[in-house]
């Protein structure tokens, strides 16, 4: 709260002043332009053939409730520009046209004049008698929804347009490239705080921030925009005139004086065991405001991925830097960096790394072309925390367990999202993972029955046979994935007869061998794994509406599930993942499964058996 300054301040640009930022710790307020943006974002969710089901009718009747409450809390000024797009989007059926108009409305609704309206109309409100904190906060949440990230990012614009009412003229004039009016009076003050709502600031942004207990797979690390550092070995490289060159390190030297913390971050960098990397994220041109947002969303959601995959979180320092046009222009002043200096579980951070790696080979070249859609971080970050239940975070570094039944319940709300993205209903999309699933589980179990008798070969007497054997039949791929060649586990299966086993292991691997050889055997084995998957996916499904329902259940119904809703999730993410870096269809890729899945059974139909079409392919998996 600000104090009362001197006159010619009036109580009415005192209040302005006092319903405009947004208050501290609280979120972005909901109003018109987040309900259209709702609407527009379930319109282009839905697909075509489902906008006139009953489920999507009834959801747009709750999406047109919400825009006619928003409607009703404009203001005259706002209304005057807006009602008549505004009445054609609630009255519009058709779902191209609704996207259509939709966009039309938010961009109007972001402009300079449009946020010039709402701000006259908030100042015609506070002049209004007895009006409450209520009426005056009504309007300055419309501000805040025009100005989007600006309204709440670490400069709040709306903060600098409250100075501007208020603060003593000393202070505005520190602020200022020209002299202030003199004298200053209420129409100056205004045309400022008008002029500060609807000026943008943009250019070539490039956020830098730093993590701990964090590593990376060397020095330097490229992931598309974004370029992770190890500050131990760039900062002194950065600094010291004879320090060995890296392309960032001109910008390092440039923005030292301004960037305080990056002298606190080499200090701590070379403590043992600090475990900090610096992040680098070039946003490209773009308006400043929301820049460290929009940057931690892109690195965590990276992160996200090796952190799934098995790695360990790293964790936010809080510092961060935001250089435009190569010039600083907002830093944090945080404290101290809490550095973890116990010699703790430095695998999990070192196979973190290797991820990590991984991922900017993979996704690098994609990620340079576009950052990841934001449905598609938000079911990363789901499934992060679906992992939780057991975690090295968990059992290493005191992260809060998830319940499987919360697990679940976020594995289910980021299928619905990767279902969004790929643009198929919910239900293709679980269908499509029985058949991976299904078919993985059939090649899986038959070629764990095949491989019985060389299990435990170490400790068999005729151990080098044994191995010479299992060099012939299989062999773990650069992921470490077993891959298994049936072609040859048939053609030398008489020298595994030969081997000592127990009558368990004989019976597994005659079994193997039938499904292998016989391709009526093979059928019946896969459609007998469709029906047990089939079983599976519907306690899945029942599972998931009881956790969302709170419905009776049963910690060992939810526990069966797991395994199954854990895998298909993978899968679902391996689907999303590569839609993202192949800019393949979403529906032709999920309907590959099927495809796979049918060529199998035609395959046996045909009189083909899997091992003669292991021989036509080599690699078999």
């Amino acid at each position: 709260m600000w104090s009362t300054p001197p006159a010619p301040v009036s109580e009415w640009m005192l209040s302005v002043a006092t319903v405009l930022p947004v208050p501290y710790r609280e979120p972005a307020p909901y109003a018109l332009g987040e309900a259209i943006s709702e609407l527009r974002a379930y319109a282009q969710a839905t697909r075509p053939a489902d906008w006139m089901s009953r489920t999507v009718m009834s959801n747009r009747t709750s999406l047109r409730a919400e825009l006619d409450a928003q409607i009703e809390r404009l203001g005259k000024h706002l209304h005057a520009r807006l009602g008549e797009a505004l009445g054609s989007l609630r009255n519009e059926t058709n779902r191209e046209r609704t996207i259509a108009t939709a966009d039309r409305i938010l961009e109007e609704w972001h402009s300079q004049a449009a946020i010039t309206d709402a701000f006259q109309d908030l100042c015609d409100t506070a002049h209004t008698p007895q009006t409450t904190t209520d009426d005056l906060g009504t309007r300055a949440a419309l501000i805040a929804s025009q100005l989007g990230a600006a309204a709440t990012s670490s400069s709040s614009t709306l903060h600098l347009a409250a100075n501007m009412l208020i603060d003593q003229e000393e202070s505005l004039a520190l602020r200022q490239e020209k002299p202030l009016p003199a004298p200053l009076t209420e129409q100056h003050r205004l045309a400022m705080a008008r002029d500060a709502l609807t000026a943008t600031v943009s250019g070539k942004v490039v956020v830098w921030t730093v993590y701990r207990r964090a590593t990376i797979y060397g020095v330097r690390e490229v992931t598309g925009p974004i370029t992770f550092l190890q500050p131990e070995w760039a900062l002194p490289n950065a600094f010291d005139p004879d320090g060995q060159d890296f392309p960032e390190r001109a910008e390092l030297r440039e923005i030292r004086t301004d960037v305080n913390w990056l002298d606190d971050v080499h200090t701590w960098s070379l403590e043992p065991n600090s475990n900090l990397v610096m992040a680098r994220v070039d946003l490209g041109t773009r308006l400043l405001a929301g820049a460290v947002e929009e940057a931690l969303r892109r690195v965590d959601a990276i992160l996200s991925i090796a952190v799934h995959a098995g790695g360990v979180s790293w964790q936010q320092t809080k510092h961060s830097a935001v250089v435009l046009d190569r010039k600083p222009r907002q830093t944090t002043f945080g404290p101290a960096l809490n550095i973890d200096q116990h010699h703790g579980d430095s695998y999990g951070m070192h196979g973190t790394a290797q991820l990590l790696a991984y991922v900017s080979e993979t996704l690098g070249e994609a990620l340079t072309a576009q950052p990841l859609p934001d449905a598609l971080v938000e079911a990363l970050t789901a499934l992060q925390e679906a992992k939780m239940t057991d975690h090295r975070d968990v059992t290493f570094y005191g992260a809060r367990p998830v319940t499987p039944r919360v697990a679940t319940a976020l594995e289910d709300h980021a299928m619905e999202l990767i279902a969004s993205v790929l643009e198929v209903h919910p239900n293709t999309l679980a269908t499509a993972l029985q058949y991976r699933r299904a078919q993985a589980k059939a090649e899986n179990d038959a070629l764990r029955q095949l491989l019985s008798p060389l299990n435990d070969s170490w400790a068999r007497p005729d151990h080098a046979r044994r191995r010479e054997l299992e060099a012939k039949l299989s062999r773990h791929d650069t992921d470490g994935v077993l891959i298994v060649n049936v072609a040859n586990a048939i053609t030398l299966q008489e020298d595994i007869r030969a081997l000592p086993m127990t009558a368990l292991q004989r019976a597994d691997f005659e079994h193997a061998v039938a499904i292998c050889t016989n391709p009526e055997r093979e059928l019946d084995h896969l459609l007998r794994t469709w029906k047990s998957t089939s079983l599976l996916k519907a306690r899945h499904r029942r599972v998931r509406n009881a956790v969302n329902h709170g419905l009776p259940l049963s910690a060992i119904a939810v526990n069966s599930i797991r395994d199954y809703a854990a895998a298909t999730s993978d899968d679902a993410l391996t689907l999303a993942l590569n839609w993202f870096k192949n800019h393949e269809s979403g529906p032709n890729l999920v309907a590959q499964d099927k495809i796979a899945w049918d060529a199998r059974i035609a395959r046996t139909n045909s009189g083909e058996s899997w091992a003669e079409a292991s021989a036509r392919t080599p690699q078999d998996a």
